[in-house]
């Protein structure tokens, strides 16, 4: 009986996890453009251009996701085994998107977010 119980907690536990597949690196390169949004569009623009320019990066550069993980739900067990100046320039690059996402939808740039 006690078997039974635990593998019905081991199997509802692992279908739950399968929710997060992305390890924990990847993730903090998500950006929310939102957080962008009460930034006036001079200043906006003058920090995503210094931050393209920091990391030698285009100011309408876009985040492409990354793959997930072909072992759903253990992504946060997975190490983000990249070197930190790789997930930093990664995580520009999600800065940058969501900066021009957040100066589109404010009308503050065209769709080529190149100002």
């Amino acid at each position: 009986m006690h078997q039974t119980i635990h593998l019905v907690f081991a199997l509802g536990l692992l279908a739950v996890s399968g929710c997060t597949t992305l390890n924990e690196g990847l993730e903090a390169e998500v950006v929310n453009s939102i957080r962008y949004d009460d930034t006036p569009c001079p200043q906006l623009i003058g920090e995503r251009n210094a931050l393209a320019a920091q990391y030698g990066l285009s100011q309408t550069v876009k985040r492409t996701p990354s793959t997930e993980s072909r072992f759903m739900g253990v992504g946060p067990l997975i190490p983000d085994l990249r070197a930190e100046e790789v997930r930093r320039r990664n995580l520009a690059i999600g800065q940058i998107d969501a900066m021009n996402r957040s100066l589109t939808r404010r009308a503050c740039i065209g769709d080529a977010a190149a100002t």
